[in-house]
């Protein structure tokens, strides 16, 4: 994942300066579509940040309640999470910026000045620099934790398969445990197709009634309606497999 952020943090602070560039040159709607596109990118990467600390905070959680953790690494790991340094961070980082762009449209609605556009989208810039720092360090520790508890876990797996090993050998039985996989849960697959049919309109509808006030000739419906139709398969094809489970 630090690998990942960090390539979307070299995009977003270059999006980021292109947009005040543009800004600063005259505007128009060369910064409105460049701004759009930089604040979106900035927003799901920090998202992705507070996604990413979420899943695996729960799944360390649900090692820690199944393995015999040393104590030493719950208590360090407790701490970790405790201190949230990551969420912080990446919270203002979004709110930055989203209220940068929220702004570009306020003095057209409610005469709020152009230098409140101005100021915010230059302080949006230094936010996501501080933010995209502080998230770096947050992953790097998180992943140094991620991988010692891979290694913690492999360690306590191997000494749970001798010992039951040696456990089966000494009753005149060998022990085999057999890994099963997640059963396919098509009501499941159907609903993340839904919710992916439904949310691929959503860029639209802002470009159609944000961006060009209603305009919807000016907007295309591409690549939208190929994603909805994608996301209406999936949920089509599992729907089916459900009924004929049932």
């Amino acid at each position: 994942m630090v690998h990942y952020f960090g390539g979307f943090a070299a995009l977003v602070i270059p999006a980021l300066l292109w947009t005040a560039w543009t800004g600063f040159a005259g505007g128009g709607e060369r910064h409105v579509s460049v701004g759009l596109f930089a604040s979106v990118f900035a927003v799901l990467a920090h998202t992705l940040v507070i996604l990413f600390m979420l899943v695996t905070g729960r799944v360390l959680k649900e090692a820690m309640a199944t393995r015999p953790f040393p104590q030493g690494f719950l208590v360090e790991l407790n701490e970790f999470f405790a201190r949230k340094k990551a969420y912080p961070a990446a919270l203002i980082g979004a709110s930055a910026t989203a209220a940068a762009a929220v702004l570009g449209y306020a003095h057209r609605g409610f005469g709020i000045p152009t230098w409140v556009h101005s100021a915010a989208g230059c302080a949006a810039i230094g936010v996501n620099l501080w933010a995209i720092v502080h998230e770096l360090r947050a992953l790097q520790e998180n992943r140094s934790l991620v991988d010692r508890a891979a290694l913690e876990l492999d360690r306590i797996d191997r000494e749970t398969r001798a010992q039951r090993k040696i456990g089966g050998e000494v009753g005149g039985e060998l022990a085999i445990e057999e890994e099963r996989p997640e059963p396919y849960d098509p009501v499941r697959v159907g609903r993340w197709g839904i919710i992916v049919a439904l949310s691929a309109w959503f860029p639209y509808l802002y470009w159609a009634l944000i961006v060009w006030r209603g305009e919807f000739g000016r907007v295309s419906v591409h690549p939208w309606i190929e994603a909805s139709a994608l996301g209406f398969a999936i949920w089509w094809i599992a729907r089916r497999e459900a009924r004929t489970a049932a």
